[in-house]
């Protein structure tokens, strides 16, 4: 039988990932005995758009964060606040006591701070000047 290659691909399929991810949770499950969710809250519009939201994952006692996002003529209306409490709720009613997430220093470090969640790590010299932030908050 002919050995597995190597490639190097900037935009795999979806179902190509899929198989990443699923063997990646089913080697979790078997380890901990434990399974993951994803969690996704929307903030929409009257015409139901997709105007922010918050997406990650609950797994293991964490509620994970991967992105949150507002879209501009939403920000600074307390929406980012409020999307990011109802994922933490939902987050707490799944068994979840901890929180992380990771942001740039020029993204939302300082919205973040003002939720209760404080820097656990910290890399420099990202994209030449900046710094990428980890994050944690005890949610129960």
């Amino acid at each position: 039988m002919p050995e597995p290659i190597i490639t190097i691909e900037d935009n795999a399929s979806v179902n190509d990932l899929r198989v990443i991810w699923s063997g990646l949770d089913q080697y979790n499950v078997a380890q901990t005995g434990l399974e993951g969710r994803l969690i996704t809250v929307f903030l929409r519009n009257e015409e139901r758009e997709v105007v922010g939201g918050a997406h990650g994952w609950t797994a293991f006692g964490w509620l994970n964060i991967r992105a949150l996002w507002l879209r501009e003529d939403q920000r600074r209306k307390g929406w980012g606040t409020r999307l990011l409490r109802a994922t933490e709720a939902e987050a707490v009613t799944r068994g979840c006591r901890h929180a992380h997430l990771d942001t740039f220093s020029f993204q939302a470090l300082g919205f973040y701070q003002k939720n209760g969640y404080r820097i656990f790590g910290e890399l420099d010299d990202v994209a030449g000047k900046h710094q990428w932030y980890f994050l944690r908050k005890e949610l129960a």
